[in-house]
């Protein structure tokens, strides 16, 4: 679980400082000293360990998450939550076949003949350690399917999202301003108001919502002393000069460098959960930092970091960010699932596709700790309305009007009316 970085950004980088002192070691005596909370004092350790194939899941998750940040290039703050997107297309793809499956499978763990089951698995492993973990470090996961009423899904994957991925499904009526609003008070209550809403607007033609919601707020290992924080100089992106609230701390951090970037981490409360932050070299961008980063660095930079007395300065700050998933998604591959050409047949008989998919998230950073939240959305609608016809009468027995049109620009050729007279 400690490969699950809640931004999603990590590297491999050549350890530097004078220390005998090897990360996995430090990791290991971490572990075995770990101080569980009563609800898990008695679990077998192995029910809260991925086994290897949930382990090479969650790898290739992160090389999603890399490639979902590098769709977000541009110069303004941001915060997004790869892995709430993970949970949400781990749903529908329980619900898709053919060409829908493959993509999201190959988008979000590399690979479109992944088992569904080893799939499943390791997210329902992610929900028990978010759950179990770190005392001191609360982590929340939830997921929620809201289900225009007369619409339903097939039971065996209500049956599969409920078990694997605790997701409540839930009938509303999408006519009603009700919804909207039972919709938006779950995205406020399991992110602790964070994000207070995600749909402004909901169609009553829509089907389903599919929804994913993480809370994050964790406690530094180490917080900054508040009487350290100052007002400093920031650079921007363009080299402008901003004021920020800069905390300051010195003491021992797992540390390392090369030259590209230096990197730092930062443990939270009992070190199950940290932030790694990456500070590219001068002259070197975000964007081409981000660009040599591979799942592969990010699996070997455990490994590589080595403790150092750490001069840390970190700015005090607050990210709040909404993006549309539809253009990014289909750019990593996942195109089939916004058009008509979906296949969901495993969710629901009737033909559906994901009309849209967003996500608002938060951080705050502080010199006590970090909270960070993120909900994800799916909306789902049919391909086409499949509708019983309605049973009508039409007896054309009074004086009526008629028209004759051209199909294709409805301009009328000839208009007339009958009154029961004939020439």
């Amino acid at each position: 679980m400690k490969n699950l970085m809640i931004l999603g950004l990590s590297a491999m980088m050549l350890a530097s400082c004078g220390t005998t002192q090897n990360k996995q070691d430090n990791l290991n005596n971490t572990v075995s000293n770990l101080k569980v909370s009563k609800d898990v004092s008695n679990m077998d350790n192995e029910y809260l360990i991925l086994s290897d194939a949930q382990q090479s899941i969650v790898n290739r998750g992160n090389q999603f998450a890399l490639n979902l940040f590098c769709t977000q290039a541009g110069m303004d703050s941001k915060v997004i939550s790869p892995l709430s997107v993970s949970f949400l297309i781990g749903m529908l793809a329980n619900g898709a076949d053919g060409t829908t499956k493959d993509e999201m499978l190959s988008t979000i763990a590399g690979d479109k003949n992944l088992s569904m089951a080893e799939l499943n698995a390791t997210y329902a492993a992610i929900l028990r350690m978010a759950a179990n973990g770190d005392k001191f470090t609360t982590v929340n996961i939830a997921n929620y399917i809201a289900l225009n009423k007369g619409f339903k899904l097939k039971s065996t994957y209500t049956s599969t999202v409920s078990s694997k991925y605790a997701a409540n499904v839930e009938n509303l009526d999408f006519a009603s301003s009700k919804a909207l609003k039972h919709i938006n008070q779950w995205c406020s209550d399991k992110t602790n108001r964070m994000i207070p809403s995600i749909i402004d607007r909901l169609n009553p033609s829509d089907v389903a919502v599919l929804l994913n919601a993480i809370y994050f707020n964790g406690s530094w290992t180490h917080q900054f002393p508040k009487k350290n924080t100052r007002l400093e100089n920031f650079q921007g992106y363009t080299r402008d000069i901003k004021k920020v609230d800069m905390m300051h701390q010195e003491r021992k951090f797992f540390y390392a460098d090369n030259n590209r970037f230096a990197a730092v981490e930062l443990p939270y409360g009992n070190g199950q959960y940290s932030m790694t932050v990456l500070l590219p070299n001068e002259g070197v961008s975000i964007d081409d930092m981000m660009k040599l980063l591979t799942a592969t660095e990010f699996a070997k930079l455990q490994q590589q970091m080595s403790e150092c007395i750490v001069d840390l300065k970190l700015p005090r700050f607050s990210t709040t960010t909404s993006i549309s998933l539809n253009a990014p998604l289909s750019a990593l591959g996942s195109k089939t699932m916004f058009t008509g050409s979906a296949d969901f047949s495993g969710m629901a008989d009737a033909g559906v596709f994901v009309s849209a998919m967003l996500q608002k998230a938060k951080i705050e950073i502080s010199e006590e700790g970090t909270k960070a939240a993120a909900v994800t959305a799916g909306v789902i609608a049919l391909t086409a309305l499949h509708e019983q016809p309605r049973h009508v009468k039409f007896h054309a027995k009074r004086p009526f009007v008629y028209t004759i049109n051209e199909k294709n620009s409805n301009a009328i050729l000839f208009i007339g009316q009958f009154t029961g007279e004939e020439e």
